[in-house]
């Protein structure tokens, strides 16, 4: 059986060898060690070394960010590869929990650096991929949402990659102590006032007590989940391409109500993708079917929620944000 450092380096050049033309390889250094691993293993792949860049991001929101900054920058030094800290803007906005905008702040600069052929990776492995789809079941998420964490996927002018992706926490935790690896805990992750850490701490742990591979059932799972989302994208994009006006983004409503149902909520959806859009709400969703697309000819309802208004005008559906 291989050790969980070639396991890891394996699937680590498995992932970046599909690239013909690889530039950059920026990888998301915490310091915690997920990301530890991740950058190790990756320094320790002599064909890949001279194109990696670690990236801290500084979010300012806790008083050992600078020192965390620092120790990544000693660690990137002794593991002989590029470092660059990136300071964000992590606070909250309305409606945003701190999570989603740490996470909005971090993944925007992360865009920014991207280039062509370069690419970004990521330390998130199965477990991450269990809390997820779990975190999403809970919350009443569609297929998209079950479908989890993707492997790969367009970023920026780049790709971002999650080589660990079907690694379990256990091989990671193993790499980390086999090779002797000084890592940061953020104390953050131990409160259990956010749903991830409730997960990981109080939930996952009993029911792996009874259902030992369910990392690996539920990442099984997420697959199915994934396949079945991308032959339903492609679908929703045939009807929404037959109600769509590319001129003015609007949707025609007339030609929206020769659909069933069920379609005419794939095609507002689709809708809102294209418009570069968070995904609405199942409610929200069925307010526009019903208080604005079925509304009487002679009203113009309008609905507003989270920056985004949904009016009509004549047959036209019309979507305005506060961007």
């Amino acid at each position: 059986m291989k050790s969980s450092k070639f396991k890891i380096q394996d699937e680590i050049a498995t992932v970046l060898n599909d690239f013909s033309m690889l530039n950059r390889i920026f990888i998301g250094y915490s310091g915690g060690i997920d990301s530890h691993v991740l950058l190790a293993a990756c320094a320790e792949l002599s064909e890949f070394k001279s194109k990696i860049i670690a990236v801290y991001i500084h979010h300012g929101l806790q008083k050992e960010a600078d020192d965390w900054a620092i120790h990544c920058q000693k660690t990137a030094r002794l593991l002989g590869v590029s470092f660059l800290v990136v300071r964000v803007n992590a606070h909250a906005n309305q409606g945003e929990s701190p999570e989603e905008a740490a996470r909005n702040a971090r993944y925007s600069e992360f865009k920014n650096l991207i280039g062509e052929n370069d690419v970004l990776l990521i330390a998130q492995h199965r477990e991450d991929q269990l809390e997820t789809v779990l975190l999403q079941l809970f919350r009443g998420g569609g297929l998209r949402g079950l479908a989890g964490i993707p492997e790969k996927m367009p970023f920026g002018k780049g790709v971002l990659l999650r080589p660990l992706l079907n690694i379990s926490k256990e091989t990671v935790n193993a790499y980390a102590l086999e090779n002797e690896l000084i890592w940061i805990e953020d104390p953050s992750n131990q409160s259990t006032i956010y749903d991830r850490n409730f997960l990981r701490q109080e939930i996952i742990p009993q029911l792996k007590r009874r259902w030992q591979s369910l990392d690996k059932t539920v990442a099984r799972t997420a697959t199915h989940c994934a396949e079945a989302e991308m032959l339903i994208s492609k679908y929703a994009q045939s009807k929404f391409e037959t109600v769509f006006n590319p001129d003015d983004k609007t949707l025609n409503i007339f030609q929206l109500l020769t659909h069933s149902e069920t379609e005419q909520r794939l095609i507002l959806r689709q809708w809102f993708e294209v418009l570069g859009l968070k995904m609405p709400s199942q409610d929200f969703v069925q307010r526009i079917l019903k208080e604005v697309i079925l509304a009487r000819p002679d009203r113009h309802p309008v609905l507003h929620k989270k920056g985004v208004t949904i009016c009509r005008a004549r047959i036209k559906l019309i979507c305005k944000t506060a961007h």
